[in-house]
């Protein structure tokens, strides 16, 4: 397990940067409500999704130059997919996920909310 040092929170704090740890190797999961976004949390390299109908996957709180987040889809209920608005992206966005073990990772390349490409998908 790495530590965060306190010349890493200070370099965040004045780049402007969340103060989470930025340890890479942070997965989080979500099982959203019917049509609820599921939100990417902002240290996150890793967002595992249960779906239930279709879930949004919503960037913005990740948006940071250089991060790159893997989404999972673990399956779900009520026809589950996990979808990526094209806003997001420079270029268009992943295709809608349907099936569980699919995966998109993306990369944010400017630190704003529409800078993301994707970097690879997957299927299970």
């Amino acid at each position: 397990m790495s530590e965060t040092t306190n010349a890493a929170i200070r370099d965040r704090y004045e780049r402007g940067l969340a103060l989470t740890d930025g340890a890479r190797g942070n997965v989080a999961t979500d099982s959203p409500a019917n049509g609820a976004d599921t939100v990417v949390a902002g240290d996150a390299d890793v967002h595992v999704v249960t779906a239930d109908g279709t879930n949004t996957v919503d960037l913005s709180g990740a948006a940071e130059e250089g991060r790159q987040v893997t989404v999972v889809h673990n399956g779900g209920a009520s026809t589950p997919t996990l979808s990526f608005a094209d806003a997001d992206f420079v270029g268009t966005g992943p295709a809608n996920m349907t099936a569980a073990g699919a995966t998109a990772t993306v990369l944010n390349i400017d630190g704003s909310a529409s800078g993301w490409i994707v970097v690879a998908t997957g299927s299970a």
